[in-house]
């Protein structure tokens, strides 16, 4: 084993041998680190300053009920794709007013489980739009808005540009106001995700910029959510550089505050950061059995 991993396990497992873990609670195990999962979350809470901000974590990213109870200590809302995640949601301690539904393409059972439930909700298409509408004339509603930029590790997780399926794109913005007002709906709140794994905060804050001019359209705003996508270093031992967490920070709040002050609102701004949270505070432990070679 090299030093840089005894480094790693010796503070990882608090100076626990990983194999006496396997011993007594048996192969494949996850190990979760408790301090390092308090401190991703408050990494989290503290990303945007100057303004009201809440960070929202992506409960598809881990729903385990002991994790959820911290992540919900810690301060954090969350966010939910399914009635399953909200059900998890529920069972660790989150409120309705800590819980927001960013489904795609669900069903008209599965928006009235939010809808009974008192659950803000984001559409990301006019039709699942006009759907949530006729469902709940009257109600208040958001949207996903696709920025027309994206970022990401790879290709197949940029969730946001001219080449995905998610979100209401610029040309079609109004044709949502058209769909809120034949359903005197109140769009309260605009939402964007542009990937997964990015590691510079540049698209980010280009993102984010766009999307608040974006943003401006919309006179009954209460919420800005960012998004997630935050990454995380898979290849600590090759010496991988960390997401910059300062710079998008300074310029996340630079950002915000330039749009109160130019605006007026009482915004809450949200990201959504699921695998920064989560992934560095928990490992797999397995057993090698055997050893193989093909080829």
């Amino acid at each position: 084993m090299s030093q840089q991993a005894i480094d790693f396990s010796q503070s990882f497992f608090n100076r626990l041998d990983p194999r006496e873990l396997l011993s007594q609670y048996g192969s494949p195990l996850y190990v979760y680190q408790e301090n390092k999962l308090r401190q991703s979350c408050r990494d989290m809470q503290s990303l945007i300053k100057g303004v009201p901000y809440k960070a929202n974590y992506s409960a598809k990213a881990n729903t385990n009920l002991h994790l959820l109870k911290i992540i919900r200590e810690e301060g954090l809302y969350a966010d939910a794709m399914s009635p399953g995640e909200i059900m998890a949601l529920e069972k660790a301690g989150f409120q309705p007013e800590a819980i927001f539904f960013v489904p795609n393409n669900v069903s008209a059972e599965e928006l009235q489980f939010a809808i009974d439930r008192g659950i803000l909700t984001s559409l990301d298409s006019l039709d699942q739009l006009d759907l949530y509408g006729r469902l709940n004339p009257g109600g208040e509603v958001a949207i996903r808005i696709n920025p027309g930029i994206g970022a990401g590790h790879h290709e197949k997780v940029i969730t946001a540009g001219d080449k995905t399926k998610f979100g209401i794109n610029a040309a079609q913005l109004g044709g949502a106001r058209e769909i809120a007002n034949a359903h005197q709906l109140k769009i309260i709140g605009v939402n964007q995700h542009i990937g997964s794994l990015f590691m510079e905060p540049e698209p980010y804050l280009e993102a984010a910029d766009h999307f608040l001019r974006m943003a401006l359209d919309f006179p009954d705003l209460k919420l800005v959510d960012f998004g997630g996508g935050f990454g995380v270093p898979y290849h600590k031992l090759e010496a991988q550089q960390r997401l910059d967490l300062e710079a998008l920070s300074k310029g996340l709040s630079d950002l915000t505050q330039a749009f109160v002050e130019k605006t007026g609102r009482p915004v809450q701004f949200k990201s959504e950061p699921g695998r920064y949270v989560i992934a560095e505070a928990g490992v797999l432990l397995g057993t090698v059995h055997a050893c193989k070679t093909n080829a």
